[in-house]
């Protein structure tokens, strides 16, 4: 099992401004995380002008205001690829796809409202890059559609993740649904990673221990900035300890039981030894009277205790003195 790859999900939160998109990737590199995402919009491509109403204004004016250019998403790519980050960007039209494949994305992430856009999950499909599929906002028979058309499609069942998701901003903890994760896992067999909406990192730190394969943040430099998606966006010393604590939870979720050479110096003085309670004569019986339990091992075994009970001890024993077990005989 791999370490899950952390996303940085910066969304619009650069408001606009390439250099912040830069600083935010920067930051990213710097405090370990594995990949920085960002979002590449269309308006006229994805949506009516002036229907949907967000932030105080209508949604597509909205994303004007703060969109970078195709050019910004180019010189974006490429510094990235220079500090040693991936650059990942959401689509949200099928020419958006053509843009970021030209512009030489390693795979793909969809948002949960593109999930059953199959003409834009059908051009994603013709590329034959991986796609991080969100969840969020679908019935169980809607993922279930959505994924068998992938699958049927690309006729590969490496290139697809789906990512446990709730699209409440910001979620509470109560409709995460971790669970969903194992669900996911054990029906499609596919990996499974956990985009979060939550305004901490305890979810996310929690997708890790059950298995998530990517976990997805929302990530600003400063929630003062007052971003779109500030509210559900975590600053970078948060991120720094989502980093840190995911792989520690990682290194933490083995499941083979072994006793590690570490664990020997403490067994051997913690575990316990039979041993006397009192001076033992050759050929006393032993009873709970002349016997007990106490620290360190290298004797008869605590757990012989009870079996010892009744025997016969074939030689001299001082009081605190461990029995061995070659004089240890049945009382006839």
């Amino acid at each position: 099992m791999k370490r899950p790859l952390i996303i940085a999900e910066c969304a619009v939160e650069h408001l606009g401004s390439l250099e912040v998109a830069k600083q935010m990737a920067y930051v990213s590199e710097k405090i370990g995380v594995d990949i920085v995402k960002y979002q590449l919009h269309l308006p006229s491509e994805e949506m009516l002008p002036n229907k949907i109403k967000f932030w105080g204004g209508s949604l597509d004016s909205i994303l004007k205001k703060y969109n970078l250019s195709i050019s910004d998403h180019y010189e974006l790519f490429s510094y990235c690829k220079k500090i040693g980050i991936e650059y990942l960007c959401t689509p949200f039209s099928p020419k958006a796809v053509d843009i970021l494949n030209e512009i030489g994305v390693k795979r793909f992430k969809t948002g949960s409202g593109e999930m059953m856009n199959f003409p834009l999950i059908d051009r994603i499909i013709k590329t034959k890059k991986p796609l991080i599929m969100s969840t969020g906002m679908a019935s169980l028979d809607e993922i279930d559609i959505a994924v068998k058309y992938f699958l049927q499609k690309s006729k590969r069942n490496n290139l697809l993740t789906i990512t446990n998701c709730t699209s409440i901003y910001p979620c509470p903890n109560s409709k995460v649904n971790l669970g969903l994760i194992k669900t996911y896992k054990d029906k499609y067999k596919i990996p499974v990673g956990h985009s979060d909406h939550t305004p901490d990192i305890y979810s996310s730190l929690g997708a890790v221990a059950l298995g998530a394969s990517i976990i997805e943040k929302h990530f600003t430099l400063n929630k003062e900035l007052r971003g779109p998606d500030y509210a559900v966006s975590i600053e970078p010393d948060e991120m720094r300890n989502l980093v840190i604590g995911a792989k520690k939870i990682f290194l933490s979720s083995g499941n083979k039981k072994t006793i590690h050479n570490a664990e020997k110096l403490t067994r051997n003085w913690a575990y316990h030894s039979i041993v006397s309670k009192k001076n033992i004569k050759k050929g006393d019986i032993l009873s709970r009277s002349n016997i007990t339990i106490k620290r360190p091992s290298g004797g008869v075994p605590a757990r012989e205790y009870n079996n010892t009970i009744g025997k016969k001890y074939m030689s001299n024993l001082k009081k605190n003195e461990q029995l061995k077990k070659k004089y240890i005989k049945l009382s006839l």
